[in-house]
């Protein structure tokens, strides 16, 4: 038992080579990390009478699978249930393989494995399996996986290698009187309660065993009065969540309009509820949240599988009717709820659930909580595309698409200088936007040049032939965008023809009166100018003397202006 003893410490605090010459000399094999290769150590020259697959696991006591937990030196505290699960995922699992950033990588049936051999429930979408197998790693974190620090350094007394389970035949010789059968009932319980207990709780130790007399750094830390602060602090903030779970599922509606949702999706969800002040840093109430979005999950489901189907029953009926009934003023309800909820969906929503209740409507029953929220959301959709015109995306794209304007056609170094500027239209916004705001709000021919140069200086080929109308016409485009200049002043690409809608539709109308005053009917729909075209006259001396009749016409018409005139 001290070779063992001794060996079990030479592992523990031994270094990779040391522990691949162990294995050599034992014939174990030296693949994988340091961390793997000392549990596999442990597992087959420390603990080798030990039954560590999961059925083994399971038999386990309490006391017991402390023991194991110190000899591989990780954290041996927790309920019965979290030592099961940590022994299990330490002897069996990689943590650099097994992480919550992976199960979003794994199929259906390495989850259902997962949460057989973590004692979860298996039922649900692949959402509700990696959120379940999401909460026991994130509970486990650091304590599987890896030695102790203190445990590595051999600051820590060396954990007792226990003694091999054997099972003791039971013989009868009498039968036992009603005395001894009342001692022996009260010790099975002592026993049970012993197995039950945590590792926390004092436990008698035989006189024959020896017991050190230093207090070591992890039996310090690990104390009653330490644990029960951290739990005094949870069961508080357990509470807490508790009286706001209406709030809570509220978020989590919102969270789960987004689709299927990722192990990393989860994480920054629960995370985002510090802010509101929810204490999502004790495991117990990252636990609960985690049930909760199982449990609205599976609620939203069967929502929408009840929103499809015919009433089930004459209470849904009866329930769908009133709901027909009243959505009307729903309507006008939801749209006051959203206003004076002033942005905060989670309380427009909140709100908007209780006046239903309040209504008389059954929000128990699936078909009629869908139907509510459905309302909800689809008006919450309707809200988000009226507003959806982002004003600074708008002004950008459009700066783009004069950066772009038949790039195609230019050369290689232009291009490229103007991809560039597409990548940086943000540093391009804030330039315009200081050039003209030291200008006064100008964006004259000096406030061109004044960004040519600047744009030089930073290493731009802003004055190449090609790039310097397009950037100049993207700056004025974002000048005017952010009400600095007016449309009239914009600086346009040569070639581009800037004139005011209104004023083109003056200009045609003039014409159009033009043609009619020389006797011609302008056209006034496509098809009339192809009849017109159609009915033109192919031999050129009639095309010439109609032209001649024109100018005669235009002729008399002046003269006779000027006879009015006179």
């Amino acid at each position: 038992m001290a070779d063992r003893a001794d060996l079990l410490v030479t592992i523990q605090t031994g270094r990779l080579e040391e522990l691949k010459e162990i294995a050599a000399n034992h014939s174990i094999s030296r693949t994988g990390s340091v961390e793997r290769l000392r549990v596999r150590l442990i597992e087959q020259l420390i603990l080798d009478e030990e039954e560590l697959a999961w059925d083994g696991i399971q038999d386990m006591s309490n006391r017991h699978l402390t023991d194991i937990l110190k000899v591989f030196g990780i954290k041996s505290s927790g309920s019965h249930k979290d030592k099961r699960q940590r022994l299990w995922l330490h002897v069996h699992q990689d943590p650099k393989t097994l992480s919550i950033d992976t199960l979003s990588d794994m199929n259906r049936d390495d989850l259902h494995e997962l949460c057989a051999r973590l004692e979860m429930p298996r039922s649900g979408n692949k959402t509700q399996l990696v959120a379940r197998v999401g909460g026991v790693l994130s509970s486990q974190e650091g304590a599987w996986g890896r030695i102790k620090r203190s445990v590595k350094r051999g600051a820590v007394a060396p954990a007792r290698v226990p003694a091999a389970r054997k099972e003791v035949p039971v013989t009868v010789e009498e039968t036992p009187s009603q005395e001894e059968e009342m001692d022996v009932s009260i010790i099975q319980e002592q026993t049970a309660i012993e197995e039950d207990t945590s590792e926390d709780e004092v436990i008698e130790v035989p006189l024959d065993e020896k017991v050190s007399d230093e207090v070591t750094e992890e039996e310090v830390v690990e104390t009653r009065p330490l644990n029960s602060t951290i739990e005094a602090g949870a069961e508080i903030a357990l509470n807490d969540l508790q009286s706001r779970e209406a709030e809570v599922r509220s978020l989590i509606r919102d969270f789960l309009l987004l689709g299927e949702q990722t192990p990393e999706d989860i994480s920054a969800f629960i995370e985002d509820l510090t802010p509101r002040g929810f204490a999502v840093e004790h495991s117990i109430v990252r636990d609960a949240v985690l049930n909760l979005v199982e449990e609205m999950a599976e609620r939203r489901a069967a929502e929408q599988e009840a929103q499809s189907l015919l009433p089930g029953s004459w209470r849904e009926r009866q329930a769908i009717r009133r709901f027909e009934e009243q959505r009307n003023s729903l309507l006008d309800v939801l749209e006051e709820t959203l206003l004076s909820a002033r942005g905060d969906i989670p309380a427009a929503r909140m709100g908007f659930e209780n006046h239903a209740r309040e209504s008389g409507l059954d929000l128990d029953l699936p078909a009629i909580s869908g139907r509510i929220h459905a309302l909800f959301d689809l008006q919450i959709s309707l809200n988000e595309m009226e507003m959806n015109v982002d004003p600074v995306a708008a002004r950008r794209d459009r700066a783009i698409r004069l950066l772009l304007r038949r790039v195609d056609e230019i050369d290689a170094t232009a291009r490229a200088t103007l991809e560039r500027m597409e990548m940086q239209i943000e540093s391009l916004e804030r330039i315009v936007e200081t050039v003209i705001r030291r200008n006064d709000g100008q964006f004259t021919s000096l406030e061109h040049s004044l960004m040519i140069r600047f744009l030089e200086r930073r290493g731009w080929d802003a004055n190449h032939p090609e790039v310097r109308p397009r950037l100049i016409a993207a700056a004025g485009a974002l000048a005017v965008e952010m009400g600095y200049i007016s449309e009239d002043q914009m600086p346009t690409l040569p070639g581009q023809i800037a004139l005011d809608p209104e004023r083109v539709t003056n200009v045609v109308e003039t014409l159009n009166e033009v043609l009619e005053s020389f006797g011609r009917k302008p056209a006034r729909t496509v098809e009339e100018l192809d009849k017109n075209s159609e009915e033109g006259v192919a031999d050129e001396a009639e095309v010439a003397r109609r032209t001649l009749d024109a100018a005669d016409a235009v002729l008399d018409r002046l003269r006779k202006m000027t006879e009015e005139g006179a």
